[in-house]
């Protein structure tokens, strides 16, 4: 039993297999891919449809918010209610704190990805804004019913703090890899030079989708469910709506975290018109691959030093540093202006690196913050949390594509009916040169704004990592309440 231990476990102190961290990688690219397909297509989908620029950009953000209030309200019930106590999906759920949720509901996530995609081409206007909003809102809260149990898993999968860090700096990594191969894949399917449509690809990819996230619902185990060291250590079972938003008063560390991705996601209004942008703006909807391609290989490296980096200089600073360089990277393409790819191709590639490696350290931020509101509070929360970052990259996600495509609606944007990228060339309708400047400003200088402030605003973020270690191992029983206090850097 222990050599068998010793080839599963391969670091002192880990609590999770290889199989186990193998398999909830697997799953967890394909719930990214899942969600990607559909953020990434999702503007460009709807900009075929013909629909007006407007009246779609009022859809999308009235559906995300009533979804964003959705993903609350479930992190809520998560953290609260016991699945395998129901006679429906109880069979299905198994063990776990978080796990039986994935497990009695993910298969919803692609049937629902797959309805989306099939809105009738031949369709009213009207039609189709009413077929958006209903499909959209399924896809989104079967998306929430995996998210929230993946990303919350993160703390219940191990209480090493290291094992934790590691875990997650590799799940971005591979969901970076898996997002940039994935996405020169779908566009050079849909390009004009393949042809391929956008519903077909998308449902094609659901499928994939589906059988990548099986195994995480077969073969991983919590290892760290319960909560030790506190006053009723079954407290963390019976809490109440009001106990949680006592735990989310308690962590303003939390809260910062939110409002720098809250910033930062609103602004990004370039990220779903990249395709369009790179059509319309270079006469190639392939061009823009170029620079992502030249970029992934030194990208990937600096990557895999992350958990390096934060080690040796703490996370915030990696952090801070990186995104500031990369902010002022992405600024500096939009004052260069379209024109010139070759500059702008070598400013992306620059930039890639350290924007990448913030982004990752970013992520290791929240599970600290769990760990510090399980600490202070005694009760577990972790579904909450990660609710209310689904809520807001939700929330955001909404507001930074209707205002993009808003934005763009209120020039002298021509909207076009098309099933792909081979018709539209087909089509040749050129857009006048006032529009293409309102799609370089959506594409480049909002997105720009929003990531050096999000930057600015994480200055305030002050947990020390290695207090974070001390409560996490005070959570898990491995030290006393006073042995942690006595060695914390100062009181909290």
């Amino acid at each position: 039993m222990k050599k068998k231990e010793k080839k599963t476990i391969s670091h002192e102190g880990w609590r999770t297999s290889r199989k186990e961290r193998i398999n909830y990688f697997v799953g967890d690219i394909g719930r990214t891919l899942e969600g990607y397909i559909v953020t990434s297509f999702m503007t460009l989908f709807l900009l075929f449809q013909g629909i007006n620029l407007v009246k779609i950009s009022a859809a999308i953000l009235v559906v995300k918010i009533i979804d964003a209030c959705d993903d609350v309200v479930f992190g809520f019930l998560i953290d609260k209610l016991n699945i395998r106590n129901s006679k429906l999906l109880g069979k299905l759920a198994g063990e776990g704190k978080y796990l039986p949720w994935y497990r009695a509901t993910f298969f919803l996530f692609p049937i629902f990805t797959v309805i989306f995609f099939l809105m009738p081409q031949s369709a009213s206007e009207t039609m189709k804004i009413i077929w958006f909003m209903i499909t959209y809102l399924l896809y989104d809260l079967t998306y929430t019913l995996v998210e929230v149990p993946m990303n919350s898993m993160i703390v219940s999968l191990t209480d090493n703090v290291q094992e934790r860090d590691s875990i997650l700096q590799t799940k971005g990594i591979l969901s970076a890899i898996a997002v940039v191969l994935a996405g020169i894949i779908w566009m050079a399917l849909i390009s004009e030079h393949v042809g391929f449509s956008i519903r077909l690809v998308a449902i094609v990819s659901s499928v994939i989708f589906f059988f990548m996230m099986l195994p995480l619902a077969l073969s991983v185990k919590e290892h760290n469910v319960e909560l030790k060291n506190t006053e009723n250590e079954n407290s963390a079972e019976h809490y109440t709506f009001r106990d949680m938003i006592d735990c989310v008063k308690t962590n303003k560390y939390m809260f910062i975290i939110l409002l720098s991705t809250l910033i930062y996601g609103c602004l990004q209004t370039g990220s779903s018109l990249g395709t369009y942008a790179s059509y319309y703006l270079y006469g190639d909807s392939m061009i823009l691959v170029i620079p992502i391609a030249l970029a992934f290989i030194p990208q990937t490296i600096a990557q895999l030093n992350t958990t390096r980096f934060c080690n040796r200089w703490g996370k915030k600073k990696v952090f801070l540093i990186c995104g500031l360089v990369g902010g002022l990277i992405y600024s500096m393409i939009y004052f260069v202006g379209y024109h010139n790819f070759v500059l702008i191709t070598i400013l992306l590639v620059l930039q890639a690196a350290p924007g990448n490696v913030s982004n990752i350290a970013k992520t290791f931020f929240t599970p600290d913050t769990i760990e510090y509101t399980r600490y202070k509070t005694g009760k577990d929360c972790s579904g909450i949390f990660f609710s209310l970052n689904a809520f807001i990259n939700k929330l955001t996600t909404s507001i930074s594509s209707s205002l993009g495509l808003f934005i763009l609606g209120l020039s002298e944007w021509i909207p076009v009916e098309a099933e792909s990228f081979e018709e539209l060339a087909a089509l040749n309708v050129v857009q006048p040169q006032s529009a293409l400047n309102v799609l370089w400003n959506v594409y480049m200088l909002i997105p720009a704004i929003g990531t050096l402030l999000a930057v600015i605003v994480m200055i305030f973020y002050r947990l020390n990592d290695s207090d974070v270690q001390l409560m996490a191992k005070c959570n898990a029983g491995e030290i006393t309440r006073e042995e942690c206090e006595a060695q914390l850097s100062r009181k909290y």
